[in-house]
């Protein structure tokens, strides 16, 4: 025999289904977030189809649908970031961090310089990779050293973008990794503090759409 105060099956689906949907809202809007690659502008360290686990938490919580970040914490130089597109706050933009705040960023002839002092980087080869339309280039590869972090950086012989910039306070300067094909702070200036998402940690899955193939390899990579 029942008891009287027995909850029907049909709303226990439902309150077991609503706690599971605020559990999912709240780990992706504050713990981790998916995140996929749509350009070149971080070849070599990101291919056009990985997909990437953010972490929401290092640069703070940004409340969603604001521009409200609580408890705030100042990214390092040399992280990979994802950040509110300044140039359109419905995209968000994944670079890397190269100046933070009170750094006077550099660049000429296709190097990088901090506070006066430039990025080593020891050529590697050459790679061929195709754009996002479809068409091929072909870079050199080399690793920089930026500050300590070393990474694998694609550049030419020509610079798209040179300057001089002073980071102000609160503020962030962001390279693609792929020098020559990347549209980041050289053009559009700096990422305000509050438009910092989150930190890509690690790349869970990777299709390679010009080949119609998983990159296993690439499966499981921690980024740095």
């Amino acid at each position: 025999m029942s008891s009287a105060t027995e909850k029907p099956v049909w709303r226990e689906w439902i309150e077991s289904l609503l706690i599971i949907a605020v559990l999912a809202i709240t780990i992706r809007s504050f713990v981790v977030a998916p995140f996929k690659i749509p350009s070149t502008s971080m070849v070599p360290t990101l291919e056009i189809g990985d997909y990437l686990f953010v972490l929401r938490y290092p640069y703070g919580f940004r409340i969603p649908l604001t521009d409200i970040q609580i408890l705030s914490k100042e990214a390092n130089r040399g992280d990979v970031a994802v950040f509110v597109y300044p140039e359109d706050k419905s995209k968000d933009y994944i670079k890397r961090i190269v100046g933070i705040p009170g750094d006077v960023v550099t660049y000429r002839d296709n190097k990088l310089s901090v506070n006066g002092k430039e990025m080593p980087l020891v050529e590697k080869g050459k790679r061929a990779y195709y754009m996002a339309d479809g068409t091929a280039d072909v870079s050199g590869v080399f690793e920089e050293n930026l500050s300590g972090v070393k990474h694998q950086v694609l550049r030419k012989e020509y610079s798209i973008r040179d300057g001089e910039w002073t980071v102000p306070a609160g503020h962030y300067f962001a390279v693609g990794d792929n020098r020559n094909n990347s549209r980041d702070s050289r053009f559009w200036g700096f990422v305000p503090q509050s438009y910092m998402v989150g930190r890509a940690a690690i790349i869970w899955w990777s299709w390679d759409g010009f080949k119609n193939e998983v990159r296993w390899d690439r499966l499981g990579l921690v980024l740095e």
